[in-house]
């Protein structure tokens, strides 16, 4: 099996959210933050072992989701 290791980055209402779900606090060390990404990619990402055609799907924004990072943005600022 062949593994690569990618670096990310993700905004801090991100983290906010990672942190809801998995009922981390704010100022988790970064280890426990990137154990959450990968929990989430291989829970409910789209995994695929081999390479595969992708057909062309129209995506529609979780809008729930747009807004409650919204009214957390508001709240922080």
């Amino acid at each position: 099996m062949n593994y690569e290791s990618r670096r990310i980055t993700i905004s801090y209402l991100a983290v906010i959210e990672l942190c809801k779900i998995f009922d981390l606090p704010q100022d988790a060390p970064t280890q426990a933050l990137s154990a959450g990404v990968e929990k989430l990619v291989f829970q409910h990402g789209n995994v695929q072992a081999s390479p595969k055609v992708e057909t062309s799907l129209s995506t529609q924004p979780n809008k729930s989701a747009l807004s409650a990072m919204v009214t957390n943005f508001k709240g922080a600022a």
